[in-house]
């Protein structure tokens, strides 16, 4: 493998970290996206799209242009609606009911069939909403949202919030204090090292670009614990890649084997 000059990594998309910050805001099916469209298979599927190719294998509803990061695409899993906000008919009872009106939701909009129902997706700036909106709901019927009595509610109970906020017209704010957590600093950190690995990098241009060109040259050893961090980082983006994106995107049970079964390589 030809080592990279360290002086030409800024110049790589991989060797700026800046241009991945976009992830520390994704939530769990975003994230799933980011792994899923870095698969060679899926990305040869979608060149193929025409052809009869069935994306559900891959835990999607609809074929998703790899090419389009999270900030941008708007996949459609073949994710339960157990943990979505539900928003249904109700009878109004007075001429201050809640009215449902579809185009009061703010940010760039995106439905779909989902079974007896439709999902939909809005983007609210650094947000993502998703709910599950009843076949039954007209636009100007009075509605009420209900949210799923699952095991980890409370832990969603901001969300469902802010959801029921945008349902009346708010976007929902962000708080530029907030902390970064460990897990999605781990998330930016394979993505970065994945794509630097299957751009040709080696392992010390990989903890340069993600560490800093200080600490590889005060802490890099070829068993120590900045090469062992690298490999753990590629392991996990690896593990995203081929089949770990369906747990984070709430995909069950993919019909029939998935392709993402093959190792990347």
């Amino acid at each position: 493998m030809t080592k990279l000059n360290p002086e030409d990594l800024p110049a790589a998309p991989w060797g700026v970290s800046a241009a991945y910050l976009y992830v520390l805001d994704l939530d769990n099916p975003a994230l799933a996206w980011e792994y899923l469209r870095r698969h060679p298979s899926y990305r040869s599927d979608w060149v193929r799209r025409n052809r009869g190719v069935s994306f559900s294998r891959w835990g999607l509803r609809a074929a998703e242009h790899p090419d389009k990061d999270a900030r941008n695409a708007q996949p459609l899993w073949l994710s339960s609606s157990d943990d979505l906000l539900h928003v249904r008919p109700a009878h109004a009872r007075n001429s201050t009911a809640r009215r449902f009106d579809l185009w009061r939701i703010p940010g760039r909009k995106r439905l779909s069939l989902d079974g007896p129902g439709l999902a939909l997706i809005a983007d609210l700036k650094a947000h993502r909403m998703r709910l599950s909106l009843s076949c039954f709901l007209a636009d100007g019927a009075a509605y009420a949202s209900a949210a799923p009595l699952a095991p980890h509610l409370r832990g969603q109970l901001d969300t469902f919030s802010a959801q029921a906020q945008a349902l009346e017209g708010h976007t929902p704010q962000v708080d530029p204090a907030r902390a970064v957590s460990r897990a999605a600093l781990l998330h930016l950190r394979a993505l970065q090292a994945f794509d630097a690995s299957h751009a040709g990098a080696s392992h010390r241009d990989i903890a340069q670009a993600l560490f800093g060109l200080e600490a590889v040259v005060l802490r890099w050893h070829e068993d120590g614990e900045l090469r062992a961090q690298v490999r753990h980082l590629l392991r996990r983006a690896e593990a995203y890649v081929t089949r770990g994106y369906l747990a984070l995107a709430g995909v069950s049970h993919p019909h029939a084997k998935l392709p993402g079964d093959e190792r990347v390589r």
